[in-house]
């Protein structure tokens, strides 16, 4: 039996099952009976090579706390007597810095046991196939791929088809972005949008890059499910060849934003910015994050629900930007004339990485800053210097 796909709900009975029914070790699931006595050199290194393995070939879970036996077959759950919250800390830590480059989407779950009377833990480390693959272990350089039940080296072929693979796989999501800006650009868009400037913002799942997932758009269509939407949810949900399509306030065929859930689990948000041509078109610098955070929360629930990891990259667009001017307080902060207003027609910003584990506006807060950046200002206005969300009062 897999584990859930939702690594938070794994309980000790999920666990015992695997004992139950006698679980292979295998391509996708290592067992380890304990955890290092002591984080040395060595015990990093194997960490490291075990997780790379996975994430150079098709993902996987690293279990710490069960035993298996002579045929490699789950036999034993042995609670680990650790500190949960410090273990996953620190093995989220090793894993962050010892493998090149960074392995998008890992977890470490801990999982309480009780075991004949002992209480303790076993440490799950969920690790997905990667699209920045290949990655390789910093302590010696060297890479790795789980093959059967087993890890081994990649040879210098299999090192640059990897290569290969993972241009190919930026190059998707960069051509996705591309050829969804050319069709709003050329009102392509899946509906009758009202005039006005146009914000996007489209969400794309590190898992959704690989094909390794899907959204069912049929629940949409009732309302069994809804469409998350800029700013709130769809009024109006319909089902099309793409997937998924919520409407934004639809009067007479004429919406003012949807949001497209792609059947291979990309999201694309879209909201119209009106008012006149010339000074009327505000994207309120406050309101606006808000937004994107709320956005990027609902969309997360429904990828989650499809079976999608929260690990997304975010990219905000603006068309017809050079009728948008950004909303704040201009005397507050000393703004010039030319400040808070975009220089160009289409503003196309960095992608930005946004990890499982980081709360919406400070994961979004790099592109925040771009959008405050393309406007003139040095950052957005609305984190502390901490780094947390605490937009002025006004």
């Amino acid at each position: 039996m897999p584990l859930p796909s939702k690594l938070a709900d794994t309980s000790q009975a999920h666990l015992d099952q695997l004992i139950q029914e006698q679980t292979q070790e295998g391509a996708h699931i290592d067992f380890k009976r304990e955890l290092p006595a002591a984080w040395n050199d060595a015990a990093k290194h194997e960490l490291y090579a075990d997780a790379s393995a996975f994430a150079n070939a098709g993902g996987g879970d690293l279990i710490y706390g069960i035993d298996e036996d002579a045929q490699g077959q789950a036999a034993a759950l042995v609670p680990q007597q650790v500190n949960p919250d410090d273990i996953a800390l620190r093995m989220q830590d090793l894993l962050l810095n010892g493998v090149e480059p960074r392995m998008p989407g890992v977890q470490v779950q801990p999982v309480a046991l009780s075991v004949n009377g002992v209480d303790g833990f076993a440490i799950i480390i969920r690790i997905p196939q990667s699209w920045a693959a290949p990655h390789r272990v910093r302590s010696n350089f060297k890479f790795f791929v789980r093959e059967g039940n087993r890890k081994r080296e990649l040879n210098v072929p299999e090192i640059r088809g990897m290569f290969v693979r993972s241009d190919d796989q930026e190059q998707k999501v960069r051509d996705f972005r591309t050829d969804r800006l050319g069709k709003l650009l050329a009102g392509e868009a899946p509906a009758r949008l009202a005039e006005g400037s146009i914000w996007i913002l489209h969400l794309i799942p590190t898992q959704a890059v690989l094909g390794t997932g899907s959204i069912d758009p049929l629940p949409y269509l009732d309302f069994t499910r809804q469409v998350p939407a800029i700013g709130a949810m769809a009024t109006n949900s319909r089902i099309n060849l793409d997937g998924a399509l919520g409407l934004r306030n639809e009067v007479n065929g004429v919406v003012h934003g949807y949001t497209q859930l792609f059947r291979n689990g990309f999201i694309e948000g879209v909201y119209v910015l009106q008012g006149a041509p010339h000074g009327g078109r505000v994207l309120p610098g406050t309101v606006y994050e808000d937004q994107a955070a709320q956005f990027l929360v609902r969309a997360r629930a429904e990828l989650a629900h499809a079976g999608f990891q929260p690990e997304v990259t975010a990219m905000m667009s603006l068309l017809g930007a050079d009728h948008i001017s950004l909303g704040f307080d201009r005397f507050r902060w000393d703004a010039n004339a030319d400040q808070g207003r975009f220089d160009r027609r289409v503003v196309v910003l960095p992608d930005v990485l946004i990890p499982a584990d980081a709360p919406a506006h400070e994961g979004l807060k790099p592109m925040f800053d771009l959008v405050w950046q393309a406007a003139g200002m040095p950052r957005s206005i609305n984190f502390d210097v901490n780094g947390q969300w605490a937009p002025p009062r006004q």
